[in-house]
């Protein structure tokens, strides 16, 4: 080796030679150690490109070990270095299909550079503002990092949604020279262009230039998720744009109360001009059709359900509308048989109930067999005056009983005794 390697003037290593050569390669070193270990150029080879070759005063004794017998210009193509066996210190990854020479050169002792650790022999393009240690993101598979969505998560942060995918430099301006220091956390620090060009509502004219967070989530602009809890949104007042509400960009102190929105439905509402505007008395909020007041005070059951309001609030009166039957049934009370003609009474209720127009008088008097009749058979005069049977419907006198019931013991004349032996009035 000596004979192609050495000064031909002296015989023996030039120091301006390795100065060169230390040089040459001090050029070639940082993007050399900025690449990957593993290139085209195999790990028993050198690219001529890269400086002449260093000097082998540190190479085992061996030649054997590297260089082709027939010729020293030529390398063993079975070339074999068991480097943890040898060495103690094992290649794995990228550093195993490593060049033997990016290691072990005219640098220095390769210890020196191994104590180190990866800085030793990679440049750090982060400048050290990430720490010394690359594990972390990098491996010795490849200087890929791995690991940025974990290492991401313990910071201001977290990449989740659409953020997993922006590429760093979207968001870090300086991560192609290693430099994230500084970034801030706030959205509209990178997405002031998409709340400026908001139209639905106006971003900018509505004030809503910060905060993104409050309606919008990491995982898509549209379907801005905003909290209105103070105000749920269910109903009717579900998937209705924010400027149905927020007319005029208008969200801080908009009114909560039913009617500052829905004038327009209260004044064209039959008869909600006697009503208040607490809509909520009577409406809910999945259908304006389903108004339910409560009306315990007069019980809507039987006849009394099915009516519309309308019906018994004619004149749009509400509050202090008599309860009385006879002021909403005085035209069903003028067309009964006899109401009026026989002056019976306006507590409907004596006779009829709220199921139906029915009469279901109780009626102290049995009527049973030939009682069992038309009540102006026997109140003709629309009387309800006690009756007795002599004299008011039976023709009889003291003297007719007292003859017709010669013989007969412990009989009286007066009602209702009659109807012990006459129970159906035969």
């Amino acid at each position: 080796m000596n004979d192609r390697c050495a000064d031909p003037r002296r015989g023996r290593w030039s120091v301006a030679w390795l100065r060169v050569a230390a040089t040459a390669l001090a050029a070639a070193a940082a993007p050399i150690l900025l690449s990957r270990c593993d290139t085209l150029v195999p790990r028993n080879a050198w690219n001529g490109d890269w400086g002449p070759l260093v000097p082998h005063e540190t190479f085992p004794a061996d030649c054997s070990l590297c260089h082709h017998p027939e010729g020293w210009d030529r390398i063993k193509e079975d070339f074999a270095f068991d480097h943890e066996a040898e060495t103690g210190y094992a290649l794995l990854g990228a550093h195993e299909d490593a060049m033997c020479l990016r290691c072990h050169n005219d640098n220095g002792p390769v210890q020196v550079f191994a104590s180190r650790g990866c800085g030793g022999c990679h440049v750090d393009p982060h400048r050290s503002q990430l720490g010394a240690d690359c594990e972390p993101c990098h491996s010795e598979e490849s200087w890929k990092p791995h690991g940025i969505i974990e290492t991401h998560a313990s910071t201001r942060l977290p990449l989740v949604g659409g953020h997993l995918g922006a590429p760093c430099d979207a968001c870090h301006p300086g991560a192609d020279h290693g430099d994230f220091r500084g970034t801030p956390s706030s959205c509209e620090t990178c997405h002031a262009r998409d709340a400026a060009a908001a139209a639905a509502p106006d971003h900018v004219a509505s004030g809503l230039m910060s905060d993104c967070e409050s309606c919008h989530t990491p995982y898509g602009w549209q379907g801005a998720g905003f909290q209105h809890d103070f105000f749920p949104l269910i109903g009717g007042h579900s998937g209705h744009a924010c400027e149905r509400c927020h007319t005029g960009g208008n969200f801080a102190g908009t009114s909560s109360a039913c009617f500052s929105c829905h004038q327009a439905d209260y004044a064209g509402a039959p008869g909600h001009a006697a009503y208040s505007t607490q809509c909520q008395d009577c409406h809910d909020v999945f259908s304006w059709g389903s108004a339910a007041v409560d009306h315990s005070f007069f019980p809507l059951t039987g006849g009394h359900s099915g009516p519309t309001c309308q019906e018994c609030h004619t004149s749009g009166v509400y509050p202090g509308l008599s309860p009385a039957c006879f002021g909403c049934h005085q035209s069903d009370f003028a067309g009964a048989p006899d109401h009026v003609t026989l002056s019976f009474p306006h507590d409907c209720e004596q006779c009829h109930t709220i199921a139906n127009w029915n009469a279901n008088f109780s009626h102290d008097f049995p009527l049973s067999g030939p009682h069992n009749r038309d009540c102006t058979d026997c109140h003709d005069t629309g009387t309800t005056a006690t009756f007795s049977c002599y004299g008011t419907c039976h023709e009889h006198t003291v003297a007719d009983c007292a003859d017709r019931h010669s013989g007969v013991s412990g009989y009286s004349y007066s009602f209702p005794a009659c109807l012990g032996c006459h129970p159906d009035g035969d």
